[in-house]
């Protein structure tokens, strides 16, 4: 008689955060030089290809959130595609040789003449990929080897992938250059700029080439293009320095966090779960993943596919049915119920516990109730907080329930944090470092150093020192929180209630912490603002992945991911400089281009008013914090109740609005199925809704190939 966890359910409790079973770690492959070699190739084009599609092309955005479909739509080519074709063409060295032989002529007469091939080209960059991989592929068949990736190799791939998608784009690069330069290009006698904001700005992190960036956001039209680097360099060095010490806190965060949060507590990581089946099923000896022979996969992926066809062809030949995803109800004093389905939602979210479904929905339709409440008793927005619908109130409240739910978490791991603590110190623990990315002992110290090292940029820039260690602490207590929003719940794009530069420009207020530091502090909306994506996020999800890795691979995905952010920095910056000299930044995209330097401004000279602090809000991120605290000793309390609170602080975002009738139709599904299917139902069926997932960054990703080879322009077929 075997006794045991049946297979059934050991798969999955596998999908719910438990780690791999030793017969799965032993199977993962040791990593190669390909993996770092073909992971920095894909990285950099992801850089370049993001910022050409939202800059060019105004397609589908591929890493605007956290669903990172850019990457989960490059991977679905290297697992689907790329790996299949090298296993295959290797079989046979002849063939081997002709696939090289052929991508190379087809990179020849493409791209002839070769005149016009530029670096920040997609099309250029995969093309010579493609030559490159399949001529060493040829190589290796020889020996009888081939360039199909296994298992440790994939995953370091795939976490690469999302660390650039994080950053291309809404994440960072995108939001910078525009933003650092846009003061001057958009000063005029009417907002009097240049005599109330420009002379409080520091010069060594703003850019002006003494013409007010107009080449930047104009273009220089046929003039050979000819970027100014001796106007961008000294700001940009600056600007890296702080960013370089932010990304270094953040991954060593994670690192801190990760046993607590895998190990201990069991968070389920929807995210990743997609990118988990198919990294789990790669066989050497198969040519084609398992994941891609499933018809309950292919069926799931049909109906965005077909969604996402439809769109596509009516805007390109007209006549074609749209089939309609989005309803609004307008519900009174000022709401509506904003239903929308959206595929990739409902994918992730049918990975999530019933109870986090529920608590999310449920809480976003309770914000309603308090928004009609306020609207009805004429509370109404009185400060320009970002994100606000309503009353910035409600977004104080949030503040202070984030800050509870990240102080609640860290004391449930105190004793994990205690042990990582003494590990740093050297004294004698049983916690061992062995199976994370770096020791813990680097962990802590890059927390320190990097905290250290942003403190000493703010106040390099004139803000008091005491400011700047609450800033610090209040972004990193956000980016903390929503990192572990993430990881549990698994939402697929999210910003933080309030963020930490309106908390100390609109919440302590100007007249305490200084015309300097306030003007300072509305810089960092570039980096803590419009937060959808962001690296600490990304990599909480991405290392859920390591678990079957051998120890000794786990700390090469340290350096895969250093060597992905300064790729993705490098790739997407030189990109973005290179279109908008050549085309003008103005005629791309609206919201970073135009959107995004009038904000920052309007939130400095806001700062620079010298207003007091508001205590109305400061109340209100008191009762947050309370209401907080009720709600967990609630749940914790009592069975039966079944809001989870991870969704109070997170309430009050648009994002959420948008997304809760996608989560609330898979949570009814998954309710039904549980209750009268079951565990083997759930894991019979969770195979059509990574579908869900597969086909709507297949679909999205594919009509940008489309799109850039007919010169198509604003198709695009999803939002999330």
């Amino acid at each position: 008689m075997r006794i045991g966890i049946p297979d059934d359910f050991r798969r999955y409790l596998s999908m719910r955060g438990v780690s791999v079973t030793d017969d799965e770690a032993e199977d993962h492959q040791p990593l190669t030089g390909r993996a770092l070699a073909i992971g920095s190739f894909l990285s950099f084009f992801l850089a370049v290809g993001a910022n050409y599609a939202d800059i060019v092309i105004k397609g589908s955005y591929m890493t605007l959130d956290f669903s990172t479909p850019g990457a989960i739509f490059v991977f679905l080519v290297l697992v689907g595609g790329l790996n299949s074709l090298f296993k295959l063409a290797a079989r046979n060295v002849a063939v081997s040789v002709v696939v090289a032989v052929a991508s190379a002529a087809a990179w020849l007469v493409h791209f002839a003449p070769y005149d016009e091939v530029v670096l920040h080209s997609p099309g250029v960059l995969f093309g010579s990929f493609l030559v490159v991989a399949f001529t060493a592929n040829a190589v290796l068949a020889i020996s009888g080897r081939n360039m199909a990736l296994n298992r440790s190799e994939l995953i370091v791939v795939y976490i690469m992938l999302v660390v650039v998608a994080s950053l291309s784009t809404m994440g960072l690069c995108e939001t910078i250059l525009p933003a650092i330069s846009g003061f001057f290009y958009y000063a005029s006698p009417e907002n009097k700029w240049a005599e109330l904001l420009i002379p409080h700005l520091p010069p060594e992190i703003v850019v002006n080439d003494g013409n007010n960036n107009t080449d930047f956001f104009e273009g220089m039209g046929k003039v050979k293009l000819l970027i100014p680097w001796t106007v961008w360099l000294r700001p940009m060095g600056m600007w890296m320095i702080f960013l370089i010490s932010l990304y270094v806190t953040m991954v060593c965060t994670v690192v801190i966090l990760r046993r607590q949060w895998m190990d201990r507590e069991r968070l389920s990581y929807p995210l990743v779960q997609a990118a988990q089946v198919m990294i789990r099923g790669e066989d050497p000896d198969r040519a084609l993943n398992p994941f891609f022979r499933s018809k309950a996969m292919w069926a799931g992926a049909a109906l965005p596919m077909l969604v996402g066809l439809l769109t596509g062809l009516n805007k390109y030949l007209g006549g074609f049915p749209v089939i309609p995803t989005a309803w609004t109800i307008p519900i009174g004093f000022g709401q509506s119920l904003n239903m929308t389905l959206s595929f990739a939602v409902v994918g992730f979210s049918y990975l999530i516990g019933p109870d986090i479904a529920m608590g999310i929905w449920g809480f976003a339709l309770l914000s309603k109730v308090e928004k009609a409440f306020l609207v009805a008793n004429g509370v109404t927005k009185q400060q320009d907080v970002w994100s606000v619908r309503v009353s910035e109130l409600i977004n104080y409240q949030g503040m202070g329930a984030l800050v509870v739910f990240v102080a609640i978490g860290l004391w449930v791991g105190r004793e994990h944090l205690t042990e990582v603590w003494r590990s740093f110190l050297g004294r004698r623990t049983n916690l061992s470092d062995d199976d994370e990315i770096m020791s813990y002992r680097a962990a802590v110290a890059g927390v320190l150093i990097g905290s250290m090292t942003m403190v000493g940029w703010f106040v390099y820039l004139g803000t008091p020192l005491w400011a700047a260690i609450l800033y610090i602490a209040i972004l990193m207590t956000v980016f903390t929180g929503l990192s572990r929003v993430v990881a549990e719940s698994g939402v697929a794009a999210i910003i933080t209630p309030m963020n930490a530069s309106d908390f100390m420009i609109f919440g302590l207020g100007g007249k305490l912490i200084g015309a300097q530091a306030a003007t300072n502090f509305s810089l960092g909306y570039i980096f803590a603002a419009d937060i959808r994506v962001f690296l600490m996020g990304v990599v909480a999800n991405g290392l859920k992945l390591i678990e079957g890795m051998s120890k000794h691979s786990r700390r090469i995905v340290s350096q895969a991911i250093a060597i992905a952010i300064l790729l993705g920095l490098a790739g997407s910056m030189y990109t973005i400089l290179s279109l908008a000299y050549q085309d003008g930044g103005i005629n791309s995209s609206g919201w970073f281009f135009k959107s995004m330097p009038a904000v920052i401004a309007r939130t400095a000279l806001h700062g620079l008013d010298m207003e007091g602090t508001y205590w109305s809000g400061l109340g209100f991120s008191g009762l947050g914090a309370g209401a907080m605290l009720l709600l967990t000793w609630v749940r914790q309390r009592f069975l039966w109740w079944p809001l989870h609170p991870i969704g109070f602080p997170i309430m009050t975002s648009w994002v959420v609005d948008w997304m809760w009738f996608s989560i609330f139709f898979a949570w009814v599904i998954k309710v039904i199925i549980l209750k009268y299917g079951g565990a083997a139902v759930f894991t019979r069926s969770r195979d059509f809704f990574l579908g869900l997932i597969v086909g709507r960054m297949f679909i999205s990703g594919g009509w940008l190939v489309v799109d850039y080879l007919t010169g198509m322009v604003s198709n695009p077929i999803f939002w999330i």
